[in-house]
């Protein structure tokens, strides 16, 4: 009896210890990079060319009827590890009612 209660602590020591490693492990991130973000005709665009990962183009838009710029993000698009161009990430100004004055793309 006393085996089988030393053999189940042992077990559930290895357990418990091999848990607290992976819980402390760094979790994976993937990244994009080589991307390029352009505004044309109102519209900010973002698209990356190289790595894998989400992203999103984010824009800054100046209202004509409030006396301020926003910040707007577009949509999160994924680009697959095969694929050698990802998605396009766009926000239109004239649908948010302003003009884009700049674009950037964000890696999430």
């Amino acid at each position: 009896m006393k085996l089988v209660r030393k053999t189940v602590l042992a077990a559930s020591t290895a357990m418990a210890m091999s848990s607290a490693v992976m819980l402390g492990a760094a979790p994976a991130h993937a990244e994009v990079w080589e991307c390029v973000s352009y505004i044309e005709n109102n519209v900010g665009s973002g698209i990356c060319y190289a790595g894998f990962g989400s992203y999103q183009v984010r824009v800054s838009c100046a209202s004509a009827h409030w006396p301020y710029t926003r910040e707007i993000h577009g949509p999160v698009v994924y680009k697959a590890q095969n694929q050698s161009i990802g998605p396009e990430s766009a926000v239109n100004g004239a649908a948010n009612g302003c003009h884009i004055t700049d674009a950037w793309v964000h890696a999430l």
